[in-house]
């Protein structure tokens, strides 16, 4: 009985132990935006690729145009979390665009219609945007990019889902569309 005792006690101490040394778990006190610099992005689709931790979440807008917005998000004031940027190019290669995003792996994932390419840390997509492109005879393709700064992310499906959300809400944006 003593042996089952001092057995248990010290399961019980060595799992003390592992939880300390693990160290406390990392928390958020930011609140996760719906948008990125003005563009409706769904939180849960956002969630996945910010830090767990940090206590303050801020952006800054270069240009929100549609076609020239490079939008970057900062946690706790100078950890580059994320990018993302809308850009008019004459190539509709969307391999090309990709190849921008200095930490896009171009062997991993590109969508069957050619329409996008992603990796972990981010991807290209080109997108529809008929209006607009009158506007813009000789780069008349529109391109999103995603770029995630945190080199340890490996999740390729959140990634693609930040991607494609993203892009949805530009081609849909009024100055795509011509609604207002």
């Amino acid at each position: 009985m003593k042996l089952l005792s001092a057995w248990a006690l010290a399961l019980t101490l060595a799992l003390v132990l592992t939880s300390c040394a693990s160290g406390p778990e990392e928390r958020r006190s930011f609140t996760v935006p719906s948008d990125l610099c003005g563009t409706p992005v769904p939180p849960s689709v956002l969630d996945p690729v910010l830090p767990k931790g940090g206590r303050a979440l801020t952006m800054d807008a270069f240009s929100t145009e549609v076609g020239r917005t490079h939008c970057e998000v900062f946690v706790d004031g100078d950890d580059l979390a994320l990018s993302v940027f809308s850009e008019w190019k004459d190539d509709p290669s969307v391999r090309r665009v990709a190849l921008s995003n200095p930490y896009v792996d171009l062997a991993k994932y590109e969508s069957d219609d050619g329409t996008y390419m992603w990796s972990e840390l981010g991807g290209a997509q080109r997108i529809p945007c008929p209006v607009a492109a009158k506007d813009h005879p000789d780069l008349n393709q529109l391109f999103v990019r995603v770029m995630i700064f945190d080199r340890s992310f490996e999740d390729a499906a959140a990634a693609k889902d930040l991607l494609l959300a993203y892009g949805t809400a530009v081609a849909a944006s009024p100055e795509c569309t011509g609604r207002a």
